[in-house]
């Protein structure tokens, strides 16, 4: 009789099925990232909400898995080529306003964040975003 009270509760705390995904928030200002380190499962659909504080455009952008840059004298001559050979995803913001970037999230690992604006990244507009192998079953 026991085991049949509990079985009820044990189906109600079962997965719906539906696909997991992440919200994150980031703020952007002259000239940061608030936060400036996120950590999110691989493979795993992340929504990030940008609002831009900021009296500047900025952009928040996530560099491909091994791309990380010391200073923006790194960074190619065109946008072409940045987005072709560095950009894993990236969008911009006007100054004042607010808008969400939804991507998969990469392998596992640890990826570089940037504001490829000029000379925002040498100002200070670095983040990290850690992506942590998904868990068995989720």
């Amino acid at each position: 009789m026991t085991a049949l009270a509990v079985l009820p509760l044990v189906i109600g705390a079962c997965d719906d099925g539906d696909a997991a995904s992440t919200i994150l928030e980031v703020t952007t200002t002259d000239f940061q990232f608030s936060p400036n380190s996120w950590t999110v499962p691989a493979g795993e659909e992340i929504s990030i909400e940008i609002t831009n504080d900021g009296s500047v455009l900025h952009e928040w952008v996530l560099m491909q898995p091994g791309m990380n840059i010391d200073s923006e004298s790194d960074l190619p001559d065109t946008e072409e080529e940045l987005l072709a050979d560095f950009v894993y995803v990236e969008d911009e913001v006007e100054a004042g306003a607010e808008k969400t970037l939804t991507f998969t999230a990469p392998d596992a690992g640890t990826y570089q964040v940037i504001c490829a604006i000029e000379s925002h990244f040498d100002a200070g507009m670095e983040g990290t975003l850690t992506v942590v192998a998904a868990e068995l079953g989720s």
